[in-house]
């Protein structure tokens, strides 16, 4: 988020290890240098800490100066008392109590409009978030008083063949990228289930899901992210650029100072069949399950199997212990279903089936076709 103080980072550099010290120097409008906290506006992908000289926000000089600022950079800037503000500023969590009220909401098409958003908002000692799948769970992932930097636009994607090394825009959602990926290239990223949830949080804040056995978290794969800083500046941020920025990237979700624009991840070859097995029990054989699960996770989470296993609870009269093999061979699918049947045996009480699909399918699934959910085509 940012203000008219300008930090200005030095850092132990390090992609392995959390850096000793930071110190940020936050330089004001009338010259004086104080210590700066950084906090930061959470949003689905949020990018952008608040260096603050003081424990207030900067007032706004004018919302109309704001709003002309805006405009006169960006093609779509929405400001309240609208008939589209309501539409704009709504979050995908429509909880009652969380009802966001950004000064403006500026959908951006290119980087650049990016950098307007930041320099008028700082111009201005107002915040600038940033959103892309809009999934915030917190009241503060509307920006209230602020300008919401919506992403969604930024949907560029290109591949470097021979390395499988992806860029793509940071408006992506999971659902949108998970397509474009595979359709086009053959390819996957590890990431969640949930199709609308936006591709940036889930990197920034180190999302897991059905490949995290296979290649880890979303975050380990990344290789760089592009960003505008607080002075609404362009950057890079890779091993050897930033690097301090790019270790924050790997895991810092909404503390990463900057709002990220693009990202570059190295992606793997897509799944083409998955054989699973799915198990079920009754809430009694929770504990013994969970037990018994857990002295088996060393051995299930080892790459060489190709499987992935959890076990969910919530929102199920049943215990549910479902788990897949990726492009199996025939010994590994024995393994496979040996190990699943061994947990299965010792807890007791429960049932077994196994079936065979394909990747979008079971995405589909995850992300709830069959309850309504989601439309059941790869496209969503």
């Amino acid at each position: 988020v940012v203000s008219t103080s300008v930090p200005e980072v030095s850092t132990t550099a390090s992609t392995t290890a959390e850096p000793t010290s930071t110190a940020v120097e936050a330089f004001t409008t009338t010259a004086a240098t104080t210590q700066a906290t950084l906090t930061t506006t959470r949003l689905d992908v949020v990018s952008t800490s608040v260096p603050k000289a003081s424990t207030t926000t900067m007032p706004v000089t004018s919302p109309s100066d704001l709003e002309a600022c805006l405009r006169q950079a960006i093609e779509t800037v929405v400001v309240q008392g609208e008939s589209s503000y309501d539409e704009a500023r709504r979050c995908r969590n429509t909880r009652v109590d969380i009802v966001p009220t950004p000064l403006a909401v500026a959908r951006v098409r290119s980087e650049e409009e990016v950098q307007a958003a930041v320099r008028c908002a700082a111009a201005q000692g107002v915040q600038a978030c940033a959103r892309a799948g809009a999934h915030g769970f917190e009241n503060a992932a509307g920006c209230s008083g602020g300008v919401a930097i919506d992403l969604q636009d930024l949907q560029n994607l290109t591949v470097e063949s021979a390395s499988k090394v992806a860029h793509f825009g940071a408006g992506h959602t999971l659902g949108q990228l998970y397509y474009k990926l595979q359709t086009k290239y053959d390819l996957v990223v590890p990431g969640g289930a949930e199709s609308g949830v936006g591709a940036s949080g889930l990197f920034l804040g180190c999302g897991r899901g059905m490949l995290t056995q296979l290649h880890g978290l979303a975050c380990d794969t990344i290789r760089g992210v592009r960003y505008v800083d607080a002075r609404g500046e362009l950057q890079d941020a890779n091993a050897d650029t930033n690097p301090d920025m790019f270790w924050m990237a790997k895991g810092g979700g909404g503390e990463f100072p900057g709002i990220v624009t693009e990202f570059t991840v190295q992606a793997f070859t897509a799944p083409h069949s998955l054989y699973a097995r799915d198990c079920t029990f009754p809430p009694e054989k929770a504990k013994a399950l969970i037990k018994t699960w857990v002295s088996h996770l060393p051995e299930m989470s080892d790459p060489v199997h190709q499987m992935f296993t959890h076990i969910t609870m919530w929102n199920s009269m049943y215990v549910n212990f479902p788990s897949l093999c990726f492009d199996c061979s025939p010994e590994q699918i024995e393994w496979f279903e040996a190990k699943v049947n061994e947990i299965a045996d010792a807890v007791g009480g429960g049932t077994c089936h196994s079936f065979g699909h394909g990747w979008f399918d079971q995405l589909l699934f995850e992300a709830g076709r069959d309850r309504g959910v989601i439309e059941n085509k790869a496209e969503a």
